[in-house]
């Protein structure tokens, strides 16, 4: 992937509504069978793993947690960026 294209993919999905990112994120755990305890066994918090699956929570994870989500669970980041 060149520079620009990673450019692109994080600009498409600071801008992606959050219920879809949320949304895919549930699917992505879901299909791959990863538990919120998996998720917090790589270094995140605990309220901060609830919250980004929580639809009613703001919070989304960052960009750089993505990749590094994509990258342990072998899962194209592109996935957050599904629509339907």
């Amino acid at each position: 992937m060149s520079q620009t294209e990673m450019l692109e993919l994080l600009n498409n999905y600071n801008t992606m509504d959050r219920i879809i990112i949320k949304k895919n994120l549930r699917r992505i755990m879901k299909e791959k069978n990863i538990k919120v305890k998996d998720i917090v066994k790589l270094g995140y918090s605990v309220p901060n793993a609830y919250a980004w699956i929580n639809p009613s929570a703001k919070n989304i994870p960052m960009f750089d947690q993505v990749l590094n989500l994509g990258v342990y669970y072998n899962f194209d980041v592109k996935e957050f960026l599904k629509i339907g």
